[in-house]
């Protein structure tokens, strides 16, 4: 009987879930309020709408997440679930942390991430920019950043942890994501040959884009849920 119980709550509970309706539907997205405590859905989809060199970039990374999400026009997106196109429709948000650069110095933004849902199928995804890492609380460009510091040697692995109030460990994982993930784009041959600093200085965003598009997973994105630390 207990277990009867207990199975019956458990199904009630799912159907209450699913039978949540998504906001009014409109062509482009418009941030709504908060009422989702799942952090990180199972699938994103990912928006690049920046392709030139990302040092030409002039915008700050929070200008950059509000331009990106406010420009979407989701009847363009198709569903990566189900693969249904025109079928995204608003539903709701989540809070994030990024942790960027303000002239030189590492601040934390408080974002609000955008969640669509599916018409079709009824999965819900995150809409996410590209300068986000999905997983980590640190921009694109801070990452790139602490590594262009650290390939270029023109300061101590202390000097550039205490610049950017990380700890070792931590530049130690972007490094070896990042020499791992330049290797996929180059292959084995062009990436002995391409110095680190060079390719950081001429990364865009089109190969942002083609990387996800390969391997179905971003640069720098660790291959599972972790996250890193922020001293």
């Amino acid at each position: 009987m207990l277990c009867f119980t207990a199975c019956f709550f458990l199904f009630t509970n799912r159907i209450i879930i699913k039978k949540k309706e998504p906001l009014p539907g409109k062509n482009r997205f418009h941030l709504s309020s908060n009422t989702s405590q799942r952090k990180y859905p199972s699938i994103m989809i990912r928006i690049f709408n920046l392709f030139c060199k990302l040092k030409k970039i002039k915008i700050s990374d929070q200008e950059w997440f509000d331009q990106a999400v406010g420009d979407l026009m989701l009847s363009d997106q198709c569903c990566p679930y189900c693969g249904a196109k025109s079928s995204m429709k608003p539903h709701d948000s989540y809070s994030r942390y990024m942790v960027t650069l303000k002239g030189d110095k590492p601040v934390t933004e408080s974002l609000c991430v955008p969640r669509v849902k599916c018409t079709s199928c009824g999965h819900t995804h995150a809409l996410l920019p590209e300068m986000l890492i999905p997983y980590s609380s640190y921009s694109l460009r801070f990452v790139l950043s602490v590594l262009n510091a650290y390939f270029l040697h023109a300061h101590t692995v202390e000097d550039i942890c205490e610049a950017y109030q990380i700890c070792h460990s931590t530049l130690y994982v972007f490094r070896d994501l990042f020499l791992s993930h330049k290797q996929m784009i180059l292959g084995l041959l062009n990436d002995a040959q391409k110095k680190a600093s060079d390719f950081i200085g001429k990364l865009d965003g089109e190969r942002l884009f083609r990387f996800w598009e390969s391997f179905r997973y971003s640069f720098l994105q660790a291959y599972h849920a972790s996250d890193f630390h922020h001293r």
